[in-house]
């Protein structure tokens, strides 16, 4: 629903997935009265919609990394891991 249809009484929740969606509609009259007490409006309601992630959004969620990779990420963070590592002579099992 466009945001321009919503008012003062009526809102729009935006979820990432169906599983999300079915999450608040079988809360949904929990919800609203939650809602209409404690923002004192009976007339309040919404609607749940799902926006479906495009090709630029990033994953919210890295993907598992390998230990080799954990390491080399944290030795662009902290290069001075890396130089500690060698310092000690230090063999990592990957």
């Amino acid at each position: 629903m466009d945001s321009h249809f919503e008012t003062d009484n009526f809102f729009t929740v935006t979820v990432n997935a169906l599983t999300q969606q079915k999450f608040i509609e079988q809360d949904r009259n929990k919800l609203f009265v939650f809602l209409q007490e404690h923002l004192h409006n009976r007339l309040l309601q919404f609607s749940v919609i799902i926006e479906e992630p495009t090709a630029t959004t990033k994953p919210k969620f890295e993907p598992s990394l390998t230990a080799t990779q954990q390491f080399q990420k944290m030795i662009e963070m902290y290069p001075m891991v890396k130089e500690l590592k060698d310092r000690l002579r230090l063999e990592l099992d990957y």
